[in-house]
């Protein structure tokens, strides 16, 4: 599995961000990815569009080739908001990362790059046990319309196929990104669904809305409850959307 860490440490005025300080995004952005390069052991691609390069601070990684840093200057169509980025970001390492270019069938774990998933190797470990490499898998609200775009994992052909409907997302008309992962979800038959069966314990700040997420301990009667919420939406997708 490869992580992918987006990432955009000058926003340039993009409408509906909260945190836009070049200067706090580029630390919060460090602080993350040095968090995966010291708890896992993943192959991790960090890709950047506002022409920030910050590959300096991680040498020593990247001559090891357990990281890559990719930049380039994207960013520019602000009428279509922060999830057409979000996939021109996608859409550039797919196409440029050397990591994941060497991997025959990887998957990729999506990961807003100022974000940490504080149990995403327990995560991975569980699953990858219960479910197959092919797999979409992400938290979504309880009636299954909206995915949470902040972590998932899936098969990088599945990306694709998702990039193919990017011209759908339009923040400024209520077309987020959220909206067309989880319709291209459910619309799609070649790969099998499945929430989180652990809640990820997500510590960071949301660019969006400033909103401050804390990662707290997980009870194990917590675990066991989300555990069974995540098992009835399981069933409920499939009701739904693969009769």
């Amino acid at each position: 599995m490869i992580l992918l860490l987006t990432s955009c440490i000058n926003p340039g005025g993009m409408p509906f961000t909260a945190i836009s300080n070049p200067q706090e995004r580029e630390r919060q952005y460090v602080k993350a990815l040095n968090f995966y390069i010291s708890h896992t052991t993943y192959p991790i691609v960090f890709t950047e569009n506002s022409g920030t390069d910050i590959s300096h601070l991680f040498e020593e990684h990247i001559r090891s080739g357990r990281l890559e840093c990719l930049t380039f200057c994207g960013n520019n169509n602000k009428d279509q908001g922060k999830g057409y980025g979000e996939c021109e970001i996608i859409q550039y390492a797919l196409d440029h990362s050397q990591l994941i270019r060497s991997c025959k069938h990887p998957r990729i774990a999506k990961i807003t790059g100022r974000l940490i998933v504080r149990n995403l190797s327990t995560i991975v470990r569980m699953h990858s046990c219960i479910f197959s490499k092919r797999t979409i898998l992400c938290a979504v609200n309880s009636d299954l319309s909206f995915p949470d775009s902040r972590f998932f994992i899936a098969p990088i052909e599945f990306l694709r196929l998702f990039l193919m409907h990017k011209e759908g997302i339009n923040d400024n008309k209520g077309r987020f990104f959220e909206h067309v992962l989880g319709e291209t979800i459910k619309a799609q038959t070649s790969f099998p669904f499945s929430p989180f069966l652990t809640m990820p314990q997500i510590e960071g700040c949301s660019g969006s809305t400033g909103t401050v997420y804390n990662a707290s301990p997980q009870t194990l009667s917590f675990m066991l409850t989300y555990a069974k919420y995540a098992l009835w939406q399981r069933k409920k997708f499939k009701k739904l959307y693969r009769p």
